[in-house]
């Protein structure tokens, strides 16, 4: 298992990246902030006191919180959400806005997993779910189903993206491996040796898609309490006392929605989760002919290494949003920016100078087998729902959901649920030793092993 967390962590933290080559090139407005939040408008989160007594207290406002809250207000009960930030201040609203199927695990290893068609079946479920709240809602976050594409960064990738392939086929999800030369009409880029289309995959706007729950959920009758962290959980009788700055709240149930923020204010889940920083930049508006020709067809991209990179044009087509992780000990946004522009060009080299206008980072939660995890911790009472290992936007939104349905007896939380959860190795959690792995798995990448 140490291993197997080892393999994650460094190909997470040491990025697709080489040493920039000089300092990017920035716009007059250039800000260290999220490109996302420029257009979304979250509601007013009241400074009323807190509740004395409620049905539910949920432990974080990102997708999991809100999805959460939203299910509970809706079927009558009495639900607060605590948020030591502003709403959605994490992950929430800073990733890269691609939803997809499955998770870190390609479909051939989900399936040959014990359960693993139904496990499959459920984060298709969680993104058409998406779809549905944006329908349903009537949020306004740019939705569309985009495909995306996994491009082989090696010879020896394209063997893995054919398995992958394989098992799309077997299980009737619509997919395409393309050829180097079937590339040209997908990507503008010559650095990859084929690919795997994806259909069933989709872009949002990840902020203003957030913004749209919590208003929802306000709505519904939840109550949205921002700046008010956390600072315990005892359990008392059928259920807890939660300790805030702003005071304390009785609740029947109390959710630990906190991913890739969870701290050890469960000790269990603290255990369980490895917070990775992953970083984004977005460019100026480009010419429509450029940002043409990086996507012909708009659609989502990473690749295939350890250390991997994923992008995509803004939901105006105007800017180029390119991702990655740049480092597991602490950094900077702005090295990683430079990072990040470096990669970004060695992909598309008609990029070479378009400068950076926003660049920003935040935490993703890595888990040691790769898989969320949803249940109920039975010494502290507390039921959770976490480890999206950065692919999130459905399953949290999804596993929210399933929380708010199974308390309020309308649902289970099968098949995530009951899933041995191993703990974070301390091999895993300690910055000097990450390096070494690191240097192993770019020699990998490099052999595309």
């Amino acid at each position: 298992m140490a291993t197997s967390l080892l393999v994650d962590v460094t190909s997470e933290c040491e990025s697709c990246l080489v040493a920039p080559t000089s300092r990017a090139p920035l716009t007059g407005t250039y800000q260290e902030r999220p490109y996302w939040w420029d257009g979304a408008v979250f509601p007013d989160s009241p400074a009323d006191e807190l509740p004395a007594e409620v049905d539910v207290a949920v432990v974080g406002a990102g997708y999991t919180g809100l999805a959460t809250a939203l299910e509970l207000a809706r079927r009558g009960r009495h639900v607060v959400v605590l948020e030591r930030e502003t709403l959605a201040s994490g992950a929430s609203s800073r990733n890269g806005g691609m939803v997809q199927t499955g998770g870190k695990h390609p479909l051939d290893e989900i399936l040959a997993m014990p359960d693993g068609l139904a496990l499959w079946e459920v984060t298709v479920k969680a993104f058409e779910g998406v779809a549905a709240l944006v329908e349903g809602l009537g949020i306004d976050c740019a939705w569309r189903r985009s495909g995306h594409l996994e491009l082989a960064h090696h010879e020896r990738s394209v063997a893995h993206l054919r398995r992958a392939y394989e098992a799309h086929r077997a299980i009737g999800e619509e997919a395409r491996l393309l050829d180097r030369g079937e590339l040209r009409d997908e990507i503008g880029s010559s650095a990859y040796h084929g690919a795997l289309l994806v259909e069933r995959s989709g872009a949002i706007d990840p902020a203003r898609f957030a913004a749209g729950l919590a208003r929802a959920a306000l709505e519904a009758g939840a109550e949205l309490r921002e700046r008010t962290e956390v600072l315990g959980i005892e359990r008392v009788g059928a259920g807890s006392v939660v300790r805030t700055r702003r005071g304390a709240v009785r609740a029947g149930e109390v959710v630990v929605a906190t991913n890739g923020y969870t701290t050890d204010l469960v000790p269990w889940l603290g255990r369980r989760i490895l917070p990775v920083g992953s970083y984004l930049i977005a460019t100026e508006p480009v010419a429509p002919e450029l940002a043409a020709s990086v996507s012909p067809r708009d659609r989502m991209f990473f690749d295939t290494k350890n250390f991997l990179c994923y992008w995509r044009l803004s939901p105006d087509g105007t800017r180029v949003l390119f991702g990655g992780r740049t480092s597991f000990a602490p950094t900077t946004v702005a090295r990683s920016r430079d990072l990040l522009h470096t990669a970004m060009v060695r992909v598309h080299p008609q990029l070479a100078g378009v400068a950076v206008d926003r660049a920003w980072g935040g935490n993703v939660a890595l888990t040691v087998d790769r898989m969320p995890h949803v249940g109920r911790h039975p010494d502290s009472g507390v039921v959770y729902a976490m480890g999206y290992c950065g692919t999130g936007v459905a399953m949290a939104t999804h596993l929210g959901g399933v929380i708010g349905r199974w308390l309020t007896g309308a649902g289970g939380l099968a098949p995530y649920a009951g899933r041995r959860w191993p703990a974070v190795p301390l091999p895993a959690r300690h910055p000097r030793l990450l390096p070494v792995g690191g240097w192993w798995y770019q020699a990998k990448d490099r052999l595309g092993a």
